[in-house]
């Protein structure tokens, strides 16, 4: 019996397993397409491997529920710090999170974890994206995972089912991309919808999506921090953050409210039928 967890922030749903072991990293891939399956399996928008790391550090290994490996996930680490604690793999309230992104500082509050997360990198501003719909105006940063950023008048309306996949794989954008979109709902508040790439659908919630539309809010002048984000799974992400005498965004916090959903054990005969060997 393999034990997991299913845990969710603000509706972004993961599978959180132990990989102390390291029995499980070189199956990842794999494992993520199986155990994410929402008919056959357990269902979850990404996998989630936790092992420790140098210096008292907690390693996440990220995948989407594709099979492709992500640099990191913000809603991902906020479940994978709390599920950590919950295995003792650090103590007291405060560990770092090594991630594909990068180191990310972790403290934790009941089920409220708010992260230090890596500095923004390559933002581009004002981008005219040529698409079905005609060009859009977006805006491109990378938070840990690459996005692009549309503010809209009424999210709700946004045609995510065409758009969405257009954008997250559009030429100007070869890393691929997911694509957020954001309406204000009122000062320093926006609403989010995104469609993320590996799930290559709509998630109920993007931790560094909403990050994202913070930081590119506050340079468009939409917004000061710290920005509230409401996520369409109904969580609210809020995001702080500073601006250097160079004018680089850094020390950027972004605190997410996680839960356990349930806990249990897979069975290996089940995994065995799939073809994984452990």
């Amino acid at each position: 019996m393999i034990p997991f967890a299913r845990m969710h922030g603000s509706g972004n749903d993961f599978v959180v397993m132990d990989d102390r072991a390291g029995r499980l990293r070189r199956h990842r891939q794999a494992l993520a397409q199986t155990l994410c399956d929402r008919r056959r399996g357990l269902g979850g928008d990404g996998l989630v491997l936790l092992s420790n790391g140098a210096s008292g550090h907690v390693v996440m290994s990220y995948v989407n529920a594709d099979g492709m490996d992500g640099e990191m996930c913000g809603n991902g680490a906020g479940c994978a710090v709390r599920r950590a604690w919950e295995l003792e793999l650090f103590t007291g309230s405060e560990t770092v999170l090594d991630t594909d992104a990068g180191a990310v500082g972790a403290a934790l509050d009941g089920f409220r974890v708010t992260m230090t997360m890596t500095d923004p990198q390559d933002e581009r501003l004002n981008l005219s994206i040529p698409t079905i719909e005609g060009t859009l105006l977006g805006h491109y940063i990378d938070t840990g995972v690459p996005h692009v950023v549309l503010f809209v008048e009424d999210v709700a309306q946004a045609n995510l089912a065409e758009l969405g996949p257009e954008i997250r794989r559009h030429p100007l954008f070869p890393r691929g991309c997911n694509v957020n979109w954001a309406s204000g709902i009122g000062e320093n508040s926006f609403r989010m919808r995104t469609y993320e790439r590996g799930v290559e659908a709509e998630t109920l919630s993007c931790g560094t999506g909403a990050t994202a539309i913070a930081l590119i809010a506050y340079r468009l002048g939409l917004a000061r921090p710290p920005v509230k984000i409401r996520a369409s799974g109904g969580g609210m992400l809020n995001i702080e953050f500073d601006e250097s005498p160079a004018h680089r965004l850094q020390n950027v916090r972004t605190t997410v409210e996680v839960e356990r959903i349930a806990e249990g054990t897979i069975d290996e005969d089940w995994l065995a039928r799939r073809g994984f060997a452990f």
